[in-house]
């Protein structure tokens, strides 16, 4: 694997620069079921980028481009990075690109994640497409294929850690909108060892309809424990608990003004304290975008919050 992880000819590599990889199939040795998924058209369509860049459509060959620290400057952790775009498309620059090489500038290793959308047929209009997506899918098919590829993602980025100068236990995920959907579920596996060590849900959160359940993040108290808050213990977190999650979107955002605060209570109603950040206003689809209002300041946010939640897992590891 080493002999493939080389800059991108074209990158230009200045001295505090991410170096930025080639893009690697997560899928090397073909997509589950032939790439046959209730989003997939019978004919082959072919990927495109449009608004000057900014959006990718059709994708239907996931890749993770790997986008790392400049040399000496890396924490050995590692951020699988899911753009959103309702799964019908890729915000790959604002929530893609720009955020990739933002977190490499911070330290990280970032991978930008390109995961299956629902295909638009040749011809079919925009409304078309989504009378389609509504008529023909449930809201957790169209992004099926998308967890699919980011489980694949985190699982292959665990096994090759190694490559990238990463720990393989210090790798997470942040996700936009519908990539958020796909954040949420990797730090909800059922399986604990198959979860993201941390995740950042970006205006979005998991499905309702494929949201497994919340494990309780602590063990019951002892019997005889005080019915004070004040008077009990620092809780023991249970075996199971979820990892560390963090949650950020304007006030103003309509597209998930009630899903992510409703998500948020049941994480804190099972003893949850996910690191929420409630922005005045900001609307939705922010990502790396110069608003002029405090959305701009989220990735800074973001990072001060990895940092604690790193320097958490050294003093655990070190007990």
């Amino acid at each position: 694997m080493l002999g493939l992880l080389l800059p991108v000819s074209a990158q230009a590599q200045g001295i505090d620069a991410p170096v930025v990889l080639a893009a690697q199939p997560i899928w090397p040795d073909g997509l589950p079921d032939g790439g046959r998924w209730k989003g997939a058209l019978d004919k082959p369509v072919a990927e495109e980028l449009r608004d000057n860049g900014a959006t990718l459509w059709n994708v239907t060959r996931p890749t993770l481009q790997a986008f790392l620290p400049p040399k000496g400057k890396g924490n050995g952790a590692g951020v699988i990075v899911a753009p959103g775009g309702g799964f019908r498309l890729l915000s790959i620059q604002s929530e893609g690109v720009a955020v990739a090489r933002s977190l490499a500038q911070h330290g990280y290793a970032a991978f930008l994640l390109k995961y299956r959308v629902v295909q638009q047929a040749p011809g079919e209009t925009l409304e078309a497409l989504r009378k389609r997506i509504a008529a023909t899918m449930t809201i957790d098919q169209t992004g099926a294929a998308g967890v699919a590829d980011g489980r694949q993602a985190l699982k292959l980025l665990r096994a090759r850690a190694g490559d990238y100068g990463i720990d393989p236990h210090r790798i997470g995920v942040v996700g936009f909108s519908a990539g958020a959907h796909i954040a949420g579920m990797l730090a909800h596996e059922a399986d604990p060892r198959d979860r993201a060590d941390f995740a950042g849900l970006i205006y979005g959160l998991p499905f309702p309809g494929s949201m497994p359940p919340i494990p309780a993040a602590n063990l019951p108290y002892p019997p005889g424990t005080p019915k004070e808050p004040w008077l009990q213990p620092r809780p023991t977190p249970a075996p199971d608990a979820l990892p560390p999650i963090f949650i950020a979107m304007a006030q103003d955002d309509l597209a998930v003004g009630q899903g992510v605060p409703d998500y948020y209570a049941k994480l804190f109603a099972a003893g949850y304290r996910p690191e929420t950040h409630l922005y005045a206003r900001g609307g939705h689809g922010f990502g790396m975008k110069a608003t002029g209002t405090t959305v701009d300041h989220w990735i800074e946010e973001f990072d001060w919050w990895m940092r604690q939640v790193l320097a958490d897992k050294t003093e655990k590891r070190t007990k």
